[in-house]
């Protein structure tokens, strides 16, 4: 083998090893640090038995066939077919039944962290519903207020058809239901939860520019003890406090019955024998995998912001991070955020400057730390060898106390004065608009910047010099989250924008 062959070979695997890496994390939260939890995930290279229920009891209306939730092609399908039968029900003994569909029920539980589906829906409209979701079985009864008996989380529900209030019609195919269930006691009394009832704390709905039924997307929820996030293909469509969904929950996929198919009486939900057809059926969903990551304690910080940037002591040093306590946990401190003299050895010679960043009991989001620079000294006035770095660190609430500390930035350059040209220039660059239509520009470059945009799945979509107020056109774009590396004035910065 010529070292030319070796070389394309050792480029090949690098790129599909690099592909896969971007892809084995979160579509909205690629930058992140997560743990991926193998024993909720499946890429369904078959149906694992031992890692999914398939056959759980029979509830309401909708009837369980385990024939009908199968591996083809490495896709899950679940199926829904007209087949007239008869059980037993919550709202009868004997009652006559005109559907049959698939499930699939993760055996072990979750609570926390990030939860993400590849679905495409299924080509009956109206009458079924494609549904990726988590929901708590068998809890004990809450001794205090507050507290849930029943959690539900609808990462996702397609194609419900509800009817439309606003504009007094009902829903098409491309309003996407990202909703909440619970039941909970407040006033010593178990109280119901639903969308509809409480619309403030349970019910998200978007109306897509796409048909769910006619490719694929990426459905998410990031559930945090504090906050719940709901994605499509990696935007935020949605959020809601976390007041009731701390139970442990059971990860499913599977394909409920709507009107026509079914109506509500009293809030029980009934067959309706008139409309029942096989028009349309049988009739199925695809997905591609169920992927579950947990987030790790982390601070987070553009370290080209900062790296052999100046700042000068007329306007301090303002630390911009993400923290994160890690999925089910909060912060127990505050972020402690250190500007300090290192020696060539890497040993620490003292705090030049020290601030803080008040996070204490939140589970995650942005810090912002400020230094005031008046009385340290310049970095050319150092020992040789000598230079600045950043530290940062807080406590965080897993294992009853975990230090999480910031992956040290190095080589921070003080200065007397710099304009505001000069100073950060990391910073400085934006994407501009953001979101965007068609184009995008780039603000912040004095001059010609080298430019890479990838999607999040990896794809190099742009590689090019770009001139200052050049207009990127991207209108031909499929719609999503794009992550833009900038090569300006010898800083590399990473940004990210997204496509409408």
């Amino acid at each position: 083998m010529n070292k030319i062959t070796k070389l394309i070979q050792l480029l090949f695997l690098a790129a599909v090893f690099t592909n896969n890496a971007l892809a084995q994390t979160p579509v909205s939260h690629p930058d992140l640090v997560w743990e991926k939890e193998e024993t909720h995930s499946d890429e369904f290279d078959a149906l694992d038995t031992d890692k999914w229920e398939n056959d759980p009891n029979d509830w309401g209306v909708w009837s369980w066939d385990p024939s009908l939730a199968y591996v083809e092609n490495n896709e899950l399908k679940i199926k829904m077919i007209q087949e007239t039968h008869r059980r037993n029900t919550h709202f009868g003994q004997n009652e006559e039944l005109y559907y049959k569909s698939g499930i699939i029920r993760n055996n072990q539980t979750i609570t926390y962290g990030y939860f993400e589906a590849k679905i495409k829906g299924a080509d009956r409209f109206p009458g079924v519903s494609p549904a990726f979701w988590l929901y708590s079985i068998n809890q004990p009864d809450p001794t205090e207020d507050g507290q849930a008996k029943y959690s539900e989380i609808d990462v996702v529900e397609l194609t419900q058809k509800e009817w439309d209030f606003e504009n007094n019609e009902w829903e098409g195919p491309e309003a996407i239901d990202m909703n909440l269930h619970a039941v909970a006691r407040e006033n010593g009394q178990l109280v119901q939860i639903r969308p509809h009832g409480k619309p403030d704390l349970a019910q998200n709905k978007w109306y897509a520019d796409f048909d769910p039924r006619d490719d694929y997307h990426t459905y998410g929820v990031l559930s945090r003890v504090d906050s719940i996030f709901w994605y499509v293909d990696g935007i935020e469509r949605g959020r809601k406090e976390n007041l009731y969904w701390h139970l442990p929950m059971h990860i499913t996929v599977s394909m409920g019955l709507r009107n026509p198919f079914v109506k509500y009486v009293d809030g029980v939900r009934y067959p309706v024998a008139d409309s029942t057809t096989t028009v349309g059926f049988p009739t199925e969903m695809a997905c591609q995998y169920v992927r579950v990551w947990t987030a790790v304690p982390q601070i987070q910080a553009n370290a080209s912001d900062y790296e052999n940037v100046e700042f000068g002591k007329n306007k301090g040093l303002t630390f911009n991070s993400y923290f994160d306590a890690g999925s089910g946990f909060k912060s127990t401190s505050v972020m402690n955020v250190e500007l300090v003299e290192k020696n060539a050895s890497g040993e620490t010679v003292k705090v030049a400057a020290s601030s803080q960043a008040l996070i204490n009991g939140k589970a995650a989001g942005q810090a912002s730390a400020f230094f005031n620079l008046q009385g340290v000294s310049n970095s050319a006035e150092l020992e040789a060898g000598h230079y600045y770095e950043i530290n940062a660190s807080f406590t965080s609430s897993k294992e009853e106390g975990t230090v999480v500390e910031l992956t040290p930035i190095k080589n921070i350059q003080i200065v007397d004065e710099v304009t505001s040209i000069d100073q950060g220039l990391g910073s400085k660059i934006e994407i501009f608009p953001n979101p965007a239509l068609a184009s995008i520009k780039i603000n912040g470059i004095q001059k010609t910047a080298s430019i890479t945009i990838h999607s999040v799945s990896g794809n190099v979509m742009l590689e090019k010099e770009v001139k200052p107020q050049e207009s990127i056109d991207i209108s031909n774009w499929v719609n999503g989250v794009y992550i833009i590396k900038v090569s300006h004035n010898n800083v590399v910065t990473t940004k990210r924008f997204v496509k409408l």
